[in-house]
Order: C-alpha cells, then structure tokens, then sequence
C-alpha cells in the first residue's frame, strides 16, 4: 500500500496545495482514496478494491478486448 501526503502530491502534480486538498476531499468522499494522519501530516492512497470496480465499470462500457480507454497524456489498456 503506497501512500504520499499533500506536499508530495503538490510536487509531483505541480499544482497548489489548496488545490490538491480540494480535489483529495472529493476523491475522499467518493470512496476511492483513503486518508490516515501521522503527526500534522495525512498520508493518502488508492483504494484499491474501489478504483478497481470503478475500472472494471469503465471498461465493460468500451467495445471488444483489448479495451482502450485514451485521455489527453496516457491511456488505460485492458487485456481481458
């Protein structure tokens, strides 16, 4: 279970932390992340078992296998 806290988001993603923050909150209460504080920070990861319905979703609605999915920089491939 890989976990980062909002500093290391913000680097990674160049983006504010407010920003990052925000964008966490919504992710939090959808259910696909999960939050834990150490001390001042809160350390962040993916569910896996919600993201991987989610995809799992996501791909039964695209065509044959394999399955791609293109966004504007990556694209998610599934085999099947």
């Amino acid at each position: 279970n890989h976990e980062l806290n909002v500093t290391d988001l913000c680097q990674r993603l160049a983006q504010s932390q407010p920003a990052v923050s925000h964008h966490l909150a919504l992710l939090r209460v959808s259910g696909l992340i999960e939050a834990r504080r150490d001390g001042k920070h809160n350390f962040y990861s993916v569910r896996v078992d919600q993201f991987g319905e989610l995809l799992a979703n996501l791909f039964s609605s695209v065509g044959e296998t394999p399955k791609k999915i293109k966004f504007k920089h990556f694209q998610l491939i599934h085999n099947g």
